[in-house]
């Protein structure tokens, strides 16, 4: 809708029931005094109200029309995931906190296990590129960014990047298998997983960002969570 005239928006909306629909413009303010608003919590909604509306009564709506920056930053908890208390999905949760501890990222580590058929096909850590130390020889991209902002301009591969593409070298078929993560993939490594056929994901620490939980869940991935105080 945002790249439709507001004139033809106006006409549509016409057109569905709406009686009363008018275009607001910067001349049209001083006609609001007074008025109730229903405003949408997002970015254009709340400039507005900071510049225009904030002496008007506001109702404000937690209803979701449009990305706007502060959700794209959000981090969600997954809540409602199944939990697993079984002794072989905690076994190998212990082995991606242990193939962890390898990584050299100093603001975290990250730790993967692959899965297919009981058997472990691939181990992996986050790791630096080049190599392990490069973000320490030069400084680190991530150290202009907060946590989940442009994850896409980072001095590392991802353990979920990493594991994928070394089972893509080794002509390793993916269909099926699990992935047992330290913690929840971004939104990037979210999509690889789901497309490579991975079917199960558990994951012990972390919230998901951006559409990471939908992609996976939309792609018919499982998302299992393993309690951490269970892995001690």
């Amino acid at each position: 809708m945002a790249a439709i005239e507001t004139n033809v928006v106006r006409d549509l909306l016409n057109k569905i029931g709406f009686s009363n629909v008018s275009i607001l413009s910067r001349d049209k303010i001083e006609e609001l005094k007074g008025k109730e608003f229903i405003l949408v919590q997002d970015e254009i909604s709340r400039n507005l109200y900071s510049k225009y509306l904030k002496d008007e009564k506001v109702e404000w709506q937690s209803v979701f029309l449009r990305w706007d920056k502060e959700k794209v930053l959000a981090e969600l908890p997954v809540d409602n995931a199944r939990e697993s208390k079984e002794p072989f999905d905690l076994e190998m949760m212990k082995g991606a906190y242990k193939e962890a501890q390898k990584s050299s990222d100093w603001w975290r580590q990250i730790g993967a296990v692959l899965v297919k058929d009981k058997k472990i096909i691939a181990l992996a850590y986050n790791q630096g590129v080049p190599n392990d130390t490069a973000p320490y020889q030069v400084g680190s991209i991530r150290d202009f960014f907060q946590a989940g902002e442009k994850q896409e301009l980072s001095p590392t591969i991802h353990a979920e990047q990493k594991i994928i593409s070394e089972a893509a070298k080794n002509g390793i078929k993916l269909e099926g298998s699990s992935l047992y993560l330290t913690h929840f993939p971004c939104s990037l490594c979210a999509k690889l997983i789901a497309w490579a056929g991975i079917k199960k994901l558990y994951f012990t620490e972390g919230a998901s960002n951006l559409d990471g939980r939908k992609i996976l869940e939309s792609a018919g991935v499982e998302i299992i969570h393993i309690p951490q105080n269970l892995l001690q």
